[in-house]
């Protein structure tokens, strides 16, 4: 129904319409005649001049339009006694009235609607313009009858707060002025300081004549001067024979008045310099990067929340109306020949039990608890790779609590024993239960292993231990140090003995000269490799 109710449409329209005017509406309209079932509800947006309410109460709402007399039901058309009657191509003013909040014995069983039609034949002498025609007797037009609707179809939202002791607030665009202003000025400074100032230009006489100089005072603007300059001499090229030599130091002020006017528009209109095709490099890190996106969509998030709200309400009309549109049942044809039944929900029962979160928005109304996630993530994340799953406990606490504080429920059940099953201590307590010998890998963090073990091997000697609990610490012991030893020795060769000529860093490769010998067709230099260094392969 969203789809072919012109929702998308609808909301783009009045995301517009809500930066132009003080305030904008949504309409929801619908059509019990079409025999598609798709196609009895529309969305339609609302400008501020043809929709309104009561300032401060709020206790009705009013939204006109025009259409052609012939289309209006028979109950909405006027008595025009003692009047010719209009053609039915003569286009009329309906009002519809709203008042669903006046105390008028039926609130809360639905909203009372007025309707109001008014035929636009009286001429206004002061309108001067053509075609403008205004029922100066009677504004507003003739009441024809009340009609009672499930909910009140017009949405009207606002994307400013008014001012205090207001009702209505100003559009969007107005607070846009004062910045426009002020870099239209710096602009006018800026090209009345590049005409007035005086410029001091140095140039080589030799190179450039008087006839020459002449010619460019008297050339007019956009036109075109030829000098000859030789640009084969070093000491006098075109750089150094015409030159600017000082500028106005003013002039860098307008430049950085502008600059800062430009960030300051771009955060109050929400455009970031993305948006406007300009680069924003040099950025130092990612982090620096997101935060500069996320400032400058700060007015784009604020509206959106907006019309999420805004969506949020039109749902809950459409539940309203859903049952009287499509009644209790709506039969959908499917590609076999089989007719489904699909069962409508009570209004009252689907307001509650449907959660209205547009995919498009939904991001922004749960931002702190992505932004929570994230922090979640990447704290551990940073504790897995830190501590390659052996966790320490009181690491482990603090990580726990700090996910109970930042909203993650779950957080003790990923933070449980499993995250700590390769650990030294399960290790540890596995060879003890199972007598099995302590599991090494060539890729755990040794040193932590290392302390680990060592602790627990001291513990041991000095309770008194049984040898065989001894003998598998010393073996786990050992072969850590081996692993942490063989990884020392790829990161750090030259550490562990003398260079060799000829011979790279890693297994199987020669040296910078080698290279550069062979790939120039040369043949290597015979070296002699005893004695070379501290150590002899």
């Amino acid at each position: 129904m969203t789809d072919h109710g012109d929702l998308r449409a609808a909301m783009r329209r009045a995301a517009f319409i809500g930066l132009v005017s003080p305030y904008f509406g949504v309409k929801v309209t619908y059509d019990k005649s079409e025999k598609i079932p798709y196609n009895r509800i529309k969305y339609c947006a609302v400008e501020a001049r043809d929709c309104g309410y009561e300032p401060f109460h709020r206790r009705f709402y009013w939204h006109g339009y025009d259409m052609q007399y012939g289309d209006l039901p028979e109950h909405w058309k006027p008595d025009f006694s003692g009047q010719e009657a209009p053609h039915p191509w003569e286009i009329v003013r309906v009002t519809e009235c709203y008042h669903e909040g006046f105390a008028h014995g039926t609130k809360g069983k639905g909203c009372p609607m007025s309707i109001f039609v008014a035929r636009n034949r009286h001429k206004d002498p002061s309108l001067t313009e053509i075609n403008l025609t205004e029922d100066v007797e009677n504004p507003v037009g003739t009441y024809v009858c009340t009609e009672t609707l499930p909910e009140c179809p017009l949405v009207i939202g606002n994307f400013l707060d008014p001012a205090p002791s207001e009702d209505v607030p100003a559009a969007e665009v107005l607070s846009w002025i004062p910045l426009m202003r002020m870099i239209v000025q710096t602009l006018v400074q800026i090209d009345r300081e590049v005409r007035t100032s005086n410029n001091t230009i140095l140039y080589d006489k030799n190179a450039i004549q008087d006839d020459a100089i002449q010619a460019v005072r008297n050339v007019v603007p956009g036109g075109t001067v030829f000098i000859g300059v030789d640009a084969d001499d070093n000491t006098r090229g075109v750089n150094a024979t015409m030159r600017p030599v000082e500028q106005s130091t003013v002039l860098n002020e307008y430049l950085g008045a502008l600059q800062t006017y430009m960030r300051l528009f771009d955060d109050v209109t929400g455009v970031s310099p993305s948006d406007r095709g300009m680069a924003t490099n040099p950025r130092k890190s990612a982090t620096e990067a997101a935060a500069i996106t996320d400032a400058a969509s700060k007015r784009n998030a604020d509206r959106l929340e907006i019309m999420a709200a805004m969506w949020t309400k039109i749902a809950q009309i459409g539940f309203k109306y859903q049952r009287q549109i499509f009644g209790k049942q709506v039969d959908i044809p499917l590609d076999n020949g089989v007719i489904r039944t699909i069962p409508v929900p009570d209004p009252a029962v689907a307001c509650f039990s449907f959660d209205v979160d547009p995919v498009e928005l939904g991001h922004l109304s749960n931002a702190g608890d992505i932004q929570a996630l994230m922090q979640w993530l990447t704290v551990t994340t940073n504790a897995q790779q830190a501590f390659q799953g052996g966790i320490p406990r009181m690491t482990r606490e603090a990580l726990r609590r700090l996910g109970n504080a930042m909203g993650i429920e779950d957080a003790d059940i990923f933070l449980d024993a499993p995250t700590i099953e390769l650990g030294p201590e399960e290790r540890y307590i596995r060879f003890l239960q199972t007598q099995e010998p302590i599991m090494v890998f060539e890729d755990d963090q040794h040193d932590m292993y290392v302390a680990y073990y060592a602790k627990m091997q001291e513990a041991a000697v000095n309770r008194n231990a049984d040898e065989f609990e001894i003998m598998a610490l010393r073996q786990a012991l050992d072969m850590h140090r081996m692993y942490a030893a063989r990884r020392q020795e790829v990161i750090n060769p030259a550490a562990m003995g003398g260079i060799i000529p000829g011979v790279g860093a890693g297994p199987g490769e020669v040296d910078n000269n080698m290279l550069a010998a062979l790939a120039t067709g040369q043949t290597p230099q015979a070296m002699p490799q005893g004695g070379i260094g501290e150590t002899t392969y």
